[in-house]
């Protein structure tokens, strides 16, 4: 399979001018996390509300310059690669002339099989960025920022009780213009999906892209013990 095969072409563009807030708007309404700035740059969900105490900023502030290209004939194996060793959640297409589209750690989970012997706790992240119902937001936000994370798991004494995203925080942000004095709670995901250990890596894919989400918490049987996202799956996948 091929890059091409799985590839978004309709990909959303905004200019250097659009203030942090549409551009949050943008990717909400559209279910999205990243968007192209002009020919120029990236800005992902996550550097917004990375940035969310000014608003009113031009994503030009926030965006990234490194655009990372690969050829749409490249196979999805090396987009798999070159994601993981980047540590980047998407790659441009192109043809050395024009944009063509962008893949995805979405995409690219949706579309590549996990090796069937590999198993949840051979990869998950045992140290998760974790908080309670009643933490601030704009805490979590710090958090996650210093671990360079968009999910907490949100815990009730040792279990998971939900889960907070960057998206999750980019509706509150909306919503609340603010981060400050807002609790978790309040916006957290509360129908959460979780697999175990001994759970397959590939068990952990199907359910990701059947619920189109990015990460589960690992439980044993209800005790947080780790959790599991597209970037630990994608480096399986690359080997």
């Amino acid at each position: 399979m091929l890059v091409k095969d799985i590839m978004t072409q309709n990909v959303i563009k905004v200019s250097k001018s659009t203030t942090v807030e549409k551009a949050l708007e943008i990717m909400l309404e559209n279910n999205i996390r990243r968007l192209l700035v002009e020919q120029d740059g990236i800005v992902t969900i996550r550097d917004l509300v990375y940035n969310w105490k000014d608003l009113k900023a031009p994503v030009e502030k926030v965006m990234s310059r490194d655009l990372l290209f690969i050829t749409p004939t490249s196979p999805v194996k090396e987009a798999c690669r070159v994601v993981t060793s980047e540590g980047v959640g998407s790659l441009i297409v192109g043809d050395g002339a024009r944009i063509m589209g962008v893949v995805t750690e979405r995409d690219l989970i949706r579309h590549c099989k996990v090796e069937p012997n590999v198993r949840v706790g051979d990869v998950m992240n045992v140290d998760p960025v974790i908080a309670t119902p009643d933490s601030d937001l704009s805490e979590i936000v710090e958090v996650m920022q210093s671990y360079w994370k968009r999910h907490a798991v949100i815990i009730d004494g040792k279990k998971p009780i939900g889960v907070i995203s960057a998206k999750d925080i980019g509706r509150a942000l909306l919503a609340k213009k603010t981060l400050k004095g807002i609790r978790a709670y309040d916006f957290m995901t509360i129908s959460i999906y979780k697999v175990t250990p001994d759970s397959s890596a590939e068990t952990a894919r199907l359910l990701m892209a059947e619920k189109n989400i990015g990460f589960l918490p690992v439980v044993d049987p209800v005790t947080l013990l780790g959790s599991i996202s597209e970037r630990e799956l994608l480096a399986v996948m690359s080997i």
